[in-house]
């Protein structure tokens, strides 16, 4: 049998603490050589024991109950474009379960990002955490951010009211290391209940529903062989309003492939020959409680019936059969400067503004 290049090697480091920590030792695995079998450049995964109750493993991308979408292990791979990336999870020790999760991809100029791609990042609580023991596997985290040569860390959290307590702790662990703001954006979502989306509406938009359904409009979600063409609806209406659209058909295809229960299209009708797509609609699963709506848009034509109304209550019948609890529509804010017109069309379809935080932290002394 060969032997195994990767056996561990264990030795003793102190961590760098926060400055409102103790600094303490923890147990770092490392690979080292095995019967003249030198371990590989950038190893697979690296393991440092916290205390004798947690680790913290580097790229070990273990299985894990309750990630949101973004900080899915095939997710961060999806993506990943550096030697340098890192996904770190706390995990306990006794049985391996998965804790809390913070992944990181290297951008430009030695800056890294949670996450490069993905509506937001951050830290992920899988489970209930003592603030305590999130300080130290942050510790953790920044040293191996710094042994990669990070000069900076930037991180976009999810919108407060996704999970008002987890984003709280994050904000907290980082303005307290230094951290600054670096941007914040209003977002927009709903909380999902018993009523008709036709209740929750503004009074333009019930109309709009009701005259597309009087005559004859179908909204429904789509099977794979339509995704190309919702998709092309719905990037000439980002390109008609001046918006970029972020990623491509065959990106979300690949997506689609390795998150097939968390990718859904949408589309309107204007007839039950399904004549032609005249709204569109790409959303995600983020959590099994968050749908979020990632991409929509209508045709040129349809000023008259402006069939994203009847889309948006589609979605949210959906989001009500599968037992969601907050369907998001997005933000209306670039850089953090309120695009009125869309304030305002949001608001008209029954969605509130939530705030959402970016933050950046210089490594560098």
């Amino acid at each position: 049998m060969q032997p195994d290049p990767k056996v561990l090697d264990v030795f003793e480091v102190t961590v760098s603490p926060a400055p409102d920590l103790q600094a303490r030792s923890v147990v770092v695995m490392e690979p080292r050589a095995v019967g003249g079998v030198e371990p590989d450049a950038a190893p697979d995964s690296v393991g440092v024991s916290l205390d004798d109750r947690f680790d913290v493993r580097i790229n070990a991308f273990l299985p894990a109950q309750d990630n949101h979408l973004f900080n899915e292990p095939d997710f961060f791979r999806l993506h990943a474009g550096s030697g340098n990336d890192i996904y770190a999870q706390l995990v306990r020790a006794a049985d391996s379960r998965v804790c809390a999760t913070l992944g990181f991809h290297e951008s430009d100029d030695r800056v890294f990002a949670s996450l490069r791609r993905g509506t937001f990042g951050g830290l992920g609580l899988n489970q209930a955490v003592e603030i305590q023991l999130l300080d130290r596997f942050l510790d953790v985290v920044t040293d191996r951010l710094r042994d990669a040569g990070a000069r900076a860390m930037e991180i976009k959290c999810a919108p407060f009211s996704h999970d008002v307590a987890s984003v709280s702790i994050a904000s907290s662990l980082l303005l307290r290391r230094g951290a600054i703001v670096a941007g914040h954006d209003l977002n927009y979502d709903m909380r999902i209940d018993g009523r008709p989306f036709v209740d929750r509406v503004g009074y333009g938009n019930a109309k709009r529903i009701r005259k597309c359904r009087r005559e004859g409009f179908v909204a429904e979600t789509l099977d794979r062989p339509r995704y190309g063409a919702a998709y092309e609806l719905i990037r000439d209406n980002r390109t008609r309003r001046g918006y970029p659209t972020s990623m491509t058909s065959e990106q979300l295809d690949a997506m689609a492939a390795t998150f097939p229960d968390r990718l859904h299209y949408f589309a309107v009708y204007p007839d039950v020959k399904r004549s032609r797509m005249v709204a569109a609609a790409v959303c995600m699963a983020i959590t099994d409680q968050v749908l979020y709506v990632f991409y929509w848009g209508d045709a040129a034509d349809m000023g008259v019936y402006s069939p994203i109304a009847l889309l948006a209550a589609s979605i949210y019948e959906f989001a009500q059969h599968r037992g969601f609890a907050l369907l998001d529509v997005g933000t209306a804010t670039v850089g953090g400067v309120p695009n009125h017109g869309l304030v305002t069309f949001k608001r008209n379809l029954g969605f509130s503004e939530s705030l959402k935080l970016s933050f950046r932290w210089r490594l560098e002394q």
